[in-house]
């Protein structure tokens, strides 16, 4: 199984120490090239740790960085999103991944309209507890993490949401 990732879940997982669950999760991870350039070059411009882990899985192969073939004309759904967003689509459409891995709701949105498959952060986070890579505690704290933090775009709602669904399974057990 193959994922093409946008910054924000690479970013936000290294955060909250849990970049192996994209290996766990999904195998194969590729960035295209703007991604590692928001993220990673950057990020080790800012001080971000976060890539700094990322940069070292590049390094290791874990996570492989791939330049998509960009069109002379960009496609109608192209037009409200970042040049990340759109490599990440591009690069998903022509690699057929079985995942995509973004966060932004402009970027998902078109993403959805070429019917990709999509996983945000906290997705990724609920599957980890799915997949029993996160226990209900572990996955309670995390999105505690993620509300209180400033810096991470996620809604509170979509967290509680994901941890109601989460308690829903763990009773269904």
């Amino acid at each position: 199984m193959s994922a093409i990732s946008n910054a924000t879940p690479l970013i936000y997982l290294g955060k909250l120490g849990q970049l192996d669950l994209l290996f766990r999760l999904f195998g194969a991870i590729y960035i295209p090239t703007e991604v590692y350039r928001e993220v990673v070059i950057n990020g080790l411009r800012l001080g971000a740790i976060e890539a700094q882990s990322i940069n070292y899985l590049i390094n290791q192969g874990s996570i492989i960085v791939v330049k998509p073939v960009i069109p002379d004309q960009l496609p109608a759904w192209a037009q409200p999103i970042d040049a990340g967003e759109i490599e990440v689509i591009l690069l998903a459409q022509q690699q057929q991944a079985d995942w995509v891995l973004i966060d932004n709701q402009h970027a998902r949105r078109a993403a959805r309209n070429i019917e990709l498959p999509l996983k945000g952060t906290i997705g990724i986070l609920l599957d980890g507890f799915r997949q029993q890579f996160l226990s209900l505690s572990e996955l309670k704290f995390l999105l505690y993490r993620v509300k209180s933090q400033a810096d991470f775009w996620i809604s509170d709602s979509l967290c509680d949401q994901a941890l109601a669904r989460a308690r829903q399974e763990t009773q269904g057990r």
